[in-house]
Protein backbone atom coordinates (compact mmCIF):
# COMPACT_ATOMS: atom_id res chain seq x y z
CA UNK A 1 0.00 0.00 0.00
CA UNK A 2 1.64 3.23 -1.11
CA UNK A 3 -1.18 5.60 -0.24
CA UNK A 4 -2.63 5.68 3.27
CA UNK A 5 -6.40 5.33 3.78
CA UNK A 6 -8.31 8.55 3.12
CA UNK A 7 -8.57 9.89 6.69
CA UNK A 8 -4.80 9.62 7.07
CA UNK A 9 -3.52 11.07 3.79
CA UNK A 10 -1.66 13.77 5.71
CA UNK A 11 0.64 11.02 7.06
CA UNK A 12 1.93 10.14 3.58
CA UNK A 13 5.07 12.14 4.33
CA UNK A 14 6.13 9.30 6.66
CA UNK A 15 6.50 6.98 3.65
CA UNK A 16 8.33 9.66 1.65
CA UNK A 17 11.04 10.34 4.25
CA UNK A 18 14.33 9.98 2.33
CA UNK A 19 16.47 8.68 5.19
CA UNK A 20 15.53 5.07 5.96
CA UNK A 21 16.63 5.29 9.61
CA UNK A 22 14.62 8.44 10.22
CA UNK A 23 11.65 6.96 8.32
CA UNK A 24 11.72 3.86 10.55
CA UNK A 25 11.96 6.02 13.70
CA UNK A 26 9.12 8.31 12.61
CA UNK A 27 6.86 5.39 11.72
CA UNK A 28 7.70 3.63 14.99
CA UNK A 29 6.73 6.75 16.90
CA UNK A 30 3.46 6.97 14.96
CA UNK A 31 2.70 3.29 15.58
CA UNK A 32 3.32 3.66 19.31
CA UNK A 33 0.82 6.54 19.40
CA UNK A 34 -2.01 4.55 17.78
CA UNK A 35 -3.69 3.61 21.10
CA UNK A 36 -3.83 7.31 22.01
CA UNK A 37 -5.23 8.12 18.56
CA UNK A 38 -7.89 5.43 18.96
CA UNK A 39 -8.87 6.76 22.38
CA UNK A 40 -9.12 10.30 21.03
CA UNK A 41 -11.24 9.18 18.07
CA UNK A 42 -13.52 7.16 20.39
CA UNK A 43 -13.99 10.26 22.57
CA UNK A 44 -14.98 12.31 19.51
CA UNK A 45 -17.42 9.62 18.35
CA UNK A 46 -18.87 9.28 21.85
CA UNK A 47 -19.44 13.03 22.02
CA UNK A 48 -21.06 13.09 18.59
CA UNK A 49 -23.40 10.22 19.49
CA UNK A 50 -24.24 11.98 22.76
CA UNK A 51 -25.15 15.10 20.76
CA UNK A 52 -27.34 13.02 18.46
CA UNK A 53 -29.13 11.56 21.49
CA UNK A 54 -29.53 15.03 23.06
CA UNK A 55 -31.04 16.18 19.75
CA UNK A 56 -33.74 13.55 20.31
CA UNK A 57 -32.56 10.62 18.21
CA UNK A 58 -33.20 7.15 19.61
CA UNK A 59 -30.48 4.53 19.68
CA UNK A 60 -32.17 2.93 16.68
CA UNK A 61 -32.10 6.22 14.75
CA UNK A 62 -28.44 6.80 15.65
CA UNK A 63 -27.70 3.26 14.48
CA UNK A 64 -29.44 3.85 11.15
CA UNK A 65 -27.52 7.10 10.60
CA UNK A 66 -24.17 5.47 11.37
CA UNK A 67 -24.80 2.11 9.71
CA UNK A 68 -24.31 0.14 12.94
CA UNK A 69 -26.56 -1.98 15.13
CA UNK A 70 -28.86 -0.42 17.71
CA UNK A 71 -26.96 -2.26 20.45
CA UNK A 72 -23.64 -0.81 19.23
CA UNK A 73 -25.14 2.70 19.10
CA UNK A 74 -26.24 2.28 22.72
CA UNK A 75 -22.79 1.02 23.73
CA UNK A 76 -21.13 4.03 22.12
CA UNK A 77 -23.61 6.40 23.75
CA UNK A 78 -22.80 4.83 27.12
CA UNK A 79 -19.06 5.09 26.51
CA UNK A 80 -18.49 1.35 26.17
CA UNK A 81 -15.91 0.05 23.74
CA UNK A 82 -15.77 -3.70 24.43
CA UNK A 83 -18.70 -4.40 26.66
CA UNK A 84 -17.33 -2.30 29.52
CA UNK A 85 -17.35 1.41 30.20
CA UNK A 86 -14.54 3.33 28.55
CA UNK A 87 -12.45 5.89 30.37
CA UNK A 88 -14.40 8.82 28.91
CA UNK A 89 -15.09 12.16 30.55
CA UNK A 90 -18.26 12.11 32.66
CA UNK A 91 -21.31 13.74 31.15
CA UNK A 92 -24.10 15.43 33.07
CA UNK A 93 -27.14 13.24 33.70
CA UNK A 94 -30.04 13.77 31.32
CA UNK A 95 -33.40 14.89 32.63
CA UNK A 96 -34.67 11.32 32.13
CA UNK A 97 -31.88 9.89 34.27
CA UNK A 98 -32.45 12.46 37.02
CA UNK A 99 -36.13 11.50 37.36
CA UNK A 100 -35.49 7.73 37.26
Amino acid sequence: MTTPPAPFENLKHLAEQGNATQRAKDVSTALQAIPDLQKWLREIRHGAVQEMREDGLSHAQVAAELGISRARAQQIAEGRTTGKRADLPARPASSEEKTA
